[in-house]
């Protein structure tokens, strides 16, 4: 099975200082880790930090209420968005509201970095840290993705080494076409309340809300949607040997 998916149902929350932090998709792609976290409301957590040359770090927020400090700015988590801290050069902390009805849920990814990510954080990168939510993002339109699918962009290509996301969402009857990505790794996030059937080298796999699948490049790989589904996911693309060209 060329696909591995983490089941939301599959998942079982131990909170400690009112936060759960649960691993996922253990050992199957050696240079990122995921972790399903979430705060309860008035809980606060300060994650550890890492330089530039070791890992970075993103915070997907999915569910809930909260914000995230830093000494020089607060950013208020309203809706689903991305967070991407300044490295081990400025702290931060993650807040649920405490009057919020609902845990603040999140995704936390680790990547390694190559020496192709340390050469582009010296040269050209995006400014960290980075908050945006999916209102705030731009768009985009790729061909083989059907009507009523609507693309946003989180985190630009080449502009966090080989780092990227965005989102798809949409309701069905639609699809996402058939392609390949001959040099990403991917991984979904499915939102809350969406479900589709993902397609990959002839296996049909049905994703639900706070499910984390994961398939390795070259894959043939595209989603069906039927009448009344909704195609939410958050993607998340690692580019294993950067982007040709990108550094001489």
């Amino acid at each position: 099975m060329r696909v591995k998916v983490a089941r939301e149902t599959d998942l079982r929350r131990e909170f400690h200082g009112g936060l759960s932090r649960v691993p996922v998709l253990v050992g199957e792609y050696s240079q990122a880790a995921f972790e399903k976290c979430a705060l309860r409301p008035g809980a606060s957590w300060a994650p550890r930090l890492y330089p530039a040359e070791e890992k970075a770090q993103i915070f997907l927020f999915s569910r809930g209420a909260g914000y995230v400090t830093t000494p020089r700015k607060a950013f208020e988590i309203r809706e689903v968005c991305v967070f991407v801290p300044e490295f081990d050069t400025e702290p931060f902390e993650l807040h649920a509201c405490a009057d919020s009805p609902a845990d603040l849920e999140f995704l936390r990814i680790e990547a390694l970095m190559s020496e192709y990510d340390r050469v582009c954080m010296r040269e050209s990168r995006m400014t960290l840290p980075r908050f945006r939510g999916l209102s705030e993002c731009w768009t985009y339109r790729e061909n083989f993705t059907g009507a009523g699918i609507k693309q946003h962009m989180l985190l630009e290509h080449r502009n966090l080494g080989r780092l990227s996301m965005g989102a798809n969402l949409g309701v069905g009857p639609t699809c996402i076409g058939e392609h390949v990505h001959n040099e990403l790794e991917q991984w979904y996030y499915v939102l809350p309340d969406a479900g589709f059937t993902y397609k990959a080298e002839g296996e049909e796999i049905r994703l639900g809300g706070g499910d984390l699948s994961y398939t390795r490049h070259g894959s043939r790989h595209g989603s069906s949607v039927a009448e009344g589904e909704k195609c939410d996911y958050v993607w998340f693309e690692l580019c294993e040997n950067g982007y040709p060209g990108d550094i001489k």
